[in-house]
């Protein structure tokens, strides 16, 4: 009973430690993170409302998989693989769109917050008129009669879903890339990422449990089992949108974008230019590359839905228990995650659970009619798959930390472009399965024989469903794509299923093969981040800017960096843990003193606390070890042969002025790009030369194709005013403040029923709307004259930017005696 008492003690005392911790972090991070409790879970519990809108959304995006296009509207297998390259093609120019958006946003609303709820009630909406779209009245728009082979009411239906793809493919993409992204700025901390991922993993994947759980059973109610009858989206999406919009507003209204860069620093960036930079990226190659080749392995996801649908293997309630439970496999998966990660590192579990899908994706084969084993494979497949969830944010957050440390911009939306470019690679491989589906008899010639089975049309399915009156309800509720009806043939369904098994199988293992190049590990990706934090502290200094926080964090930092520069890891282990004797305790049991024994535990407890925590520090030392020559050589950046050798080229371009760019011709900068490229490579020092020599040629031979286009013969380069510029954005807050203040006049119009002031307030609008027009057409003008000018003078601009850093990180000692009273201001404002 005092066993019980006391389990029961510790268990209280836990959650009371857990709630205390979070009412003290509430609205401040604990010390090392960047993320508040209610940021937290205001991102995670919002998140539901992003992974509802993220399954109904994806569920009338094009794919040659698609089942509620393929099956419930009713477009042919072949031609629905037409509209799918159609639309990929129609996301590249639109993915291009976004990142332009994305890069230059300048809202102080942040980066991504403003764009989660602003398309995501586009995208909401869109789902909506989806499902409801009348299809089967479009005969009274279009009429009878045939065209490109095919009625013209399939081709209007087509063209309406083509139509309504491309809305998506803007809203929608940009919508859950904003959601998902928002991650990557939420916290510079990779491990408080990865938690934080897990945490939103657990609590954003109630959507599809909820939904994975209703809509058989709604089927079951509503529409005689079938999955693919249209009433049953009609009647479920619509609530799930408006509730989506609402949960998503509470991810804008408690979270704060928090991006190590200079408070001063400005991003201004062409499409081209970002292109070029991310196409440098190697990690997201790697990264990009396991998603172009792994496609194939999505195919395994229909055999679930198939076997209830079609072999008809259980009941409603029993799909949608099995449904759940699969599901229930990403909750144990995300919770597990992190605890992965810090054992193994991102790379070592992509990889491990990669292998693992393959071999549990193969197990599937010889059993593919046995129920219990197969829902066994997919929980583990799902479990399996859970930890890409959380490791696909956080591996995605780490590659934009190491662009921006190799580029000095934070290039985050052209990473969605070039992804969406590559989708292009996709466009012929995906072929395969709409081809596979009519080799193996998904196509009108088999399904019309099937259908002509008597034995077949009157078989019984273990649901109590007969095919026949399955096909007839189908048919008489608009399914005008009879080729999937083929597979309520067992053989067939048996046969199609064992080839989706091999297909998914072939596609997990190419899906691993790039992982295995990755090498972006997280004591790297902490040793970038504190490079970061250094480049935007002199910058900061440069400009005026630093704060008293920073100063205090980097002179801490350097100091500490120095201290441990000649200390050597040594890898801690856990005997003097296990070694902790338990004789006090056995004593105390056998003297049967409660007393004593109450206190030899408390002892044998407070001990080993005491060696997990030396354990833990130790680790933790450990790691400001090896972190060390990270701040150390970017502290030293200007004193080393590169240093020195970028400070020489620097001075000669900033001697030159912006006159002496145009004095050189394409041909001997193409020369000296071809002798960058001929430098040694053998050393890491001379992999670095030679690949500054690289850029800094590039960087000079792309500047002058710029000069000859914006400013050869016409007028010289020189630095644009931004007086106007600044002028005009002066204005553009002037008319945001009368545009709010018309907008709340013509509501209280409408209240009052005023139509006189109406009309008015209507003409006011409408008029500031041309000038706003007007406004906006300047500032790109003005904007353009300042790419057009960081282009073509790039290498000047650069070359006096290195200088300036390098003058700012000479004058470390000036600001290392700044740290007393900066560290007393400090500490009195966290006192206060």
């Amino acid at each position: 009973m005092d066993e019980v008492k006391t389990a029961d003690q510790k268990k209280k005392s836990k959650i009371g430690q857990l709630l205390a911790n979070v009412r003290l972090h509430w609205n401040e991070p604990a010390k090392g993170n960047y993320m508040p409790y209610k940021e937290i879970l205001s991102y995670a519990g919002g998140g539901i409302g992003v992974k509802f809108l993220a399954v109904m959304a994806t569920n009338m995006i094009l794919s040659t998989t698609n089942v509620l296009i393929g099956n419930t509207i009713g477009i042919k297998p072949l031609d629905m693989y037409v509209l799918y390259v159609l639309s990929v093609l129609s996301n590249i120019p639109l993915s291009g769109i976004r990142a332009n958006i994305i890069d230059n946003t300048r809202s102080k609303e942040g980066k991504y917050r403003p764009y989660i709820v602003k398309t995501g009630i586009p995208s909401a909406l869109i789902t909506i008129l989806f499902v409801w779209f009348p299809y089967d009245k479009l005969d009274s728009v279009v009429g009878s009669g045939m065209i490109f082979g095919r009625t013209k009411v399939y081709v209007a239906t087509c063209v309406v879903v083509l139509l309504l793809n491309f809305g998506q493919q803007f809203f929608y993409n940009f919508f859950y890339e904003a959601y998902d992204n928002l991650l990557h700025v939420l916290s510079p901390n990779s491990q408080e990422r990865t938690d934080v991922a897990s945490i939103k993993g657990v609590v954003y994947s109630l959507a599809p449990s909820v939904l994975g759980l209703v809509m058989p059973l709604g089927a079951q109610l509503f529409t005689n089992d079938n999955m693919y009858d249209i009433r049953l989206y009609r009647y479920i999406y619509p609530p799930l949108c408006i509730l989506s919009i609402g949960l998503c507003i509470l991810i804008y209204a408690n979270t704060k974008e928090k991006i190590v860069q200079a408070k001063t620093h400005v991003i201004q960036i062409k499409f081209m230019d970002s292109m070029r930079e991310v196409v440098r990226n190697k990690y997201f190659w790697i990264i990009a590359l396991a998603g172009w080749l792994g496609f194939l392995e999505s195919a395994v996801n229909t055999i679930l839905q198939w076997l209830y649908n079609y072999g008809g293997i259980c009941t409603g309630s029993q799909y949608s228990l099995i449904t759940l439970f699969c599901q229930n496999a990403g909750l144990v998966g995300m919770l597990l995650a992190p605890f992965f990660i810090r054992k193994w590192g991102k790379r070592g579990v992509l990889i491990m659970t990669n292998v693992f899908n393959v071999v549990f994706i193969l197990v599937m084969y010889p059993f593919i009619n046995v129920l219990v084993i197969l829902v066994v494979c997919f929980w583990m497949n799902a479990l399996m798959n859970a930890f890409a969830q959380i490791l696909t944010p956080t591996i995605q957050a780490d590659i934009r930390d190491y662009q921006q440390y190799v580029s000095g911009e934070r290039i985050d939306g052209m990473f969605s472009t070039i992804t969406a470019l590559g989708g292009i690679v996709t466009l012929a491989t995906s072929s395969i399965l709409p081809m596979i589906y009519e080799r193996f008899g998904i196509n009108e010639t088999i399904a019309r024989s099937v259908m002509n089975d008597s034995a077949v049309m009157n078989r019984v399915m273990n649901n109590g469903a007969v095919v026949g009156d399955v096909i007839r309800d189908a048919i008489a509720n608009g399914t005008t794509d009879i080729s999937y009806f083929s597979l309520y043939d067992p053989d067939i369904l048996s046969a199609m299923l064992r080839v989706l098994v091999l297909v998914s199988a072939l596609g997990a293992v190419i899906n691993v093969i790039p992982y295995f190049f990755y090498d972006l590990t997280e004591l790297k990706q902490q040793g970038i981040i504190k490079v970061l934090k250094i480049r935007a502290f002199f910058e900061d200094y440069g400009n005026s800017t630093l704060s008293d926080h920073d100063l205090v964090e980097v002179v801490e930092m350097v100091d500490s960096a120095n201290r441990l520069s000649n200390e050597k890891v040594v890898k801690p282990t856990k005997d003097k843990i296990k070694n902790i004797s338990k004789d006090a305790v056995k004593q105390a049991k056998a003297s049967k003193d409660k007393e004593a024994l109450s206190q030899a535990k408390a002892q044998y407890k407070k001990e080993k606390a005491a060696a997990k925590a030396e354990f833990k520090q130790a680790q933790k030392h450990n790691t400001e070890i090896q972190l060390a020559p990270f701040v150390l050589k970017e502290m030293q950046r200007f004193g080393t042969e590169l240093g020195q050798l970028q400070v020489a080229n620097a001075k000669r371009i900033a001697e030159m002025g912006l006159g002496g760019l145009e004095t050189f011709t394409v041909s001997e900068l193409k020369e000296e790009l071809k002798k960058a490229k001929a430098l040694p490579k053998m050393t890491e020092e001379e992999k670095e030369i030679r690949q500054y020599s690289i850029n800094f040629s590039r960087t000079r031979l792309t500047a002058r194709k710029y000069q000859k286009k914006y400013y050869d013969g016409k007028e010289p380069i020189k630095l644009p005013d931004d007086s106007n510029l600044n002028e005009l954005f002066r204005i553009e807050e002037v008319y945001d403040t009368q545009e709010d203040e018309l907008y709340k006049e013509l509501y209280k119009a409408k209240e009052d029923n005023n139509k006189e002031k109406i009309k008015k307030l209507n003409s006011d609008l409408k008029e500031l709307k041309e000038k706003i027009k007007k406004l906006n057409k300047d500032i790109r003008n003005e904007q353009n004259k300042r790419i057009f000018y960081n282009r073509s003078a790039k290498p000047w601009v650069d070359a006096v930017k290195l200088l300036k850093q390098a003058e700012n990180y000479s004058h470390f000692s000036e600001i290392r005696a700044l740290y007393s009273d900066a560290k007393k201001r400090v500490e009195a404002l966290e006192v206060g």
